[in-house]
């Protein structure tokens, strides 16, 4: 947790400027859905497992993504591991375990753990906080029990 105000702040938010509006644009986002994103991610500081399919950019503070083997990540899914909340940033880690896919336009906040083979609808909002037992289907918002 840091000021709104803090210098940690304004670094963390240069550093995502500057991925939002440059690296995504000059090239990043063209490799969204092949097999040459996930080495660039873990350039940033994301850990990636093996065999992987991320058609997104849409993650910030990258040391704080955690995604496993095997893991199909859809279309405009954010990976959320910040929020604002009373002028107050709060972070903490998006973990993805092996063998869970997260349809299009899904969104992951912070603190949360997506379970192994957990299948999480498109269009779905996994709460902070959350952790989603293995195996099990999830959609809606919030996401619920399939």
């Amino acid at each position: 947790m840091e000021p709104l105000w803090s210098r940690f702040v304004r670094r963390t938010e240069f550093v995502t400027g500057l991925y939002e509006a440059a690296a995504v644009p000059a090239g990043v986002a063209l490799l969204a859905g092949t097999p040459f994103l996930p080495p660039v991610l873990r350039w940033f500081g994301a850990r990636i497992g093996r065999r992987t399919c991320i058609a997104t950019t849409y993650m910030t503070e990258f040391d704080l993504v955690e995604i496993g083997d095997d893991v199909a990540i859809g279309s405009g899914v954010s990976l959320q591991t910040h929020l604002f909340e009373d002028r107050v940033m709060k972070m903490s880690a998006v973990t993805v375990r092996s063998g869970a896919s997260i349809g299009a336009r899904a969104v992951v906040l912070y603190d949360s753990v997506v379970g192994e083979d957990v299948s999480l609808g498109a269009l779905s909002l996994l709460m902070k906080g959350e952790r989603l037992t293995p195996g099990t289907s999830w959609r809606g918002i919030p996401a619920q029990a399939a």
